[in-house]
């Protein structure tokens, strides 16, 4: 059976497939338009050679044809007439000049002809040739789009049929919980929001991101493959420290995009640069809302439908969470130009002793991203990390 992410992957192809084809069919438009312009170029060049030729052709006949009726003249003249004679010389002499001068420029507009005429002839060979091999490359192209629709389709098929028949599988819950609905018109609130990032599996959540991300995969695996040919218990367990460091926060990054992205579009690590050269990358951004959503009370607490929401993304220990309130503040400083944003933590908030939890609490909120501690709590994002390094992705302790 294909996986949810196996299946959103090729679901991703096939888009990527079909836009390439559209974007290949108006490259290909763009390009015969171009070519039937040369052409048509080609063909007024060739036009205007042609009227050159004709018309410098008149020319010479009309100048031969008066050299004739001036020779003619000129011998049909009395000897006697000096005068005449001497200027009908210099009229056959002028003449004669303009007649070699309208012969020079015959040659010229007859070798000009002949080059548009040769241009003309590769232009329109070149198009001819361009479009019988875009012809041949689209029906190419789409036959292979075709094919992979199909396969995205008989896999969906596949995947929802297997859904259907396991209705109590962590496939079928986990793809109920991805496929969640924001209600189309009531605003969603904390509450909600927060029971939507707790109804994550933490295990079906990195299963899935590996299946949907190879570089992530990779990482995990790679620990795996350390921890495995370790030869020592502290090497295992240094090998599982790093894991922690590096992998709990991406992973509860990675847990709220997935469960924000019903919400509207979502992206990561949107760099912000400060008026004195500074910057700060925030975690999450859900951009084009699909229903308007309450974070809280008081200022940016909330976003109407399309507007813009702001998240940081912090998993850690309570003193870790405490030793992060400056930072926190600066971060949000990138939040600004949302409409609401909020600095989402791990549930270990809450074992600060209460004078330190409020005081983290009023200065987020002072700082316009107000923390809210709906992650789940960092030995639990540790235990899904441990259990993926040790016993493999998608995998429990037996």
């Amino acid at each position: 059976m294909e996986t949810i992410a196996s299946v959103e992957n090729m679901e991703d192809v096939a888009t990527a497939l079909s836009a390439g084809v559209e974007g290949a069919a108006d490259a290909v438009r763009e390009t015969g338009i171009s070519l039937e312009r040369l052409s048509e170029s080609a063909s007024s060049a060739l036009v205007a050679a042609e009227r050159a030729v004709e018309e410098t052709q008149s020319e010479v006949v009309r100048l031969d044809s008066l050299l004739d009726s001036l020779s003619a003249e000129e011998e049909s003249m009395d000897d006697d007439d000096g005068e005449s004679n001497g200027s009908c010389a210099a009229e056959i002499a002028s003449t004669q000049a303009e007649l070699d001068a309208a012969n020079e420029n015959l040659s010229i507009c007859e070798a000009r002809r002949e080059k548009a005429t040769d241009t003309m002839r590769r232009a329109t060979a070149l198009r001819e040739r361009f479009l019988e091999a875009s012809r041949a490359s689209m029906t190419r192209m789409e036959a292979f789009g075709e094919d992979c629709a199909a396969r995205v389709r008989h896999a969906c098929e596949a995947l929802e049929k297997y859904i259907a028949e396991h209705p109590g599988s962590a496939a079928a819950g986990f793809a109920g919980w991805l496929r969640w609905t924001p209600p189309a018109s009531t605003p969603v609130r904390p509450d909600a929001l927060a029971a939507r990032i707790g109804e994550a599996k933490l295990r079906d959540a990195l299963a899935y991101e590996a299946g949907r991300d190879p570089g992530f995969r990779a990482r995990i695996e790679d620990y795996g493959r350390r921890w495995a040919s370790a030869r020592s218990l502290s090497e295992k367990k240094d090998i599982l420290r790093q894991s922690r460091i590096n992998g709990s926060g991406e992973l509860a990054e990675r847990v709220i995009a997935a469960a924000f992205r019903p919400l509207g579009d979502v992206s990561t690590q949107n760099r912000t640069v400060f008026d004195d050269g500074r910057y700060t990358k925030t975690d999450i951004v859900v951009r084009n809302l699909r229903a308007p959503v309450i974070l809280g009370r008081g200022d940016r607490a909330f976003a109407p439908k399309g507007g813009t929401i702001a998240f940081e993304i912090k998993a850690g220990k309570a003193s870790y969470l405490r030793s992060q309130g400056d930072h926190l503040v600066f971060q949000a400083g990138g939040h600004r130009a949302a409409d609401a944003s909020a600095t989402i933590c791990s549930a270990d908030i809450h074992d600060l002793p209460e004078a330190d939890e409020r005081e983290l609490r009023e200065r987020l909120r002072a700082a316009g991203s107000p923390i809210l501690g709906m992650l789940p709590r960092k030995r639990d994002i540790d235990r899904a990390l441990h259990e993926a390094v040790v016993y493999g992705i998608g995998k429990e302790r037996p």
